[in-house]
Parts: structure tokens; C-alpha cells; sequence
């Protein structure tokens, strides 16, 4: 099976694209917490929806995103070093 960015052709159908409010209930962070993470390099980066602006005079698309599975991961590993905070 062919390989596009780390996963395999059949995964890259199964992407979905998360937005903020999305995001938020997930993780339990409001939105200055979510951005700080990012800027940190502890949450996963958005994505900007919007395509480039061809035209200035035109409506940009501020829109952002999110990899639902990267915020899964994200989730996960929270939950991991938690349990083995636990274990120890």
C-alpha cells in the first residue's frame, strides 16, 4: 500500500479535521490554553483552513483545524503519563 505522510492510503481517507469547540470539549483547555500549548510545541499545530489569498479584496478565510487523531494521540499520551505517574 502506497505511503502519503506517514499513513497509508487507506488511513488518509479516515482523516478528519476537528475545529476548535471540537477540540476544547476533548481536551478540557479553553482556547488561550490551547494556542499556548501549541506555541509551547506541547499540543498539536492547527491547520489553517482558508486557502491563500489570491486577492485582497476578497473575503480571507481565518478558519483553523485540527488532526482529530493528533488530539487523540495528544489525549492518550496524557492519560499514559498519568498512569505511569500512578505505577511508580
Amino acid at each position: 500500500m502506497e505511503i502519503l505522510n506517514n499513513h497509508t492510503y487507506s488511513e488518509k481517507f479516515q482523516i478528519r479535521i476537528i475545529r476548535l469547540n471540537e477540540v476544547k470539549k476533548r481536551t478540557g483547555y479553553g482556547r488561550t490554553s490551547i494556542y499556548r500549548k501549541m506555541e509551547e510545541g506541547t499540543f498539536p499545530k492547527s491547520l489553517k483552513l482558508g486557502g491563500p489569498l489570491k486577492d485582497k479584496n476578497t473575503f480571507d478565510s481565518s478558519a483553523v483545524g485540527w488532526l482529530e487523531h493528533e488530539v487523540d494521540q495528544w489525549v492518550q499520551s496524557i492519560i499514559e503519563e498519568r498512569d505511569s505517574n500512578l505505577i511508580k
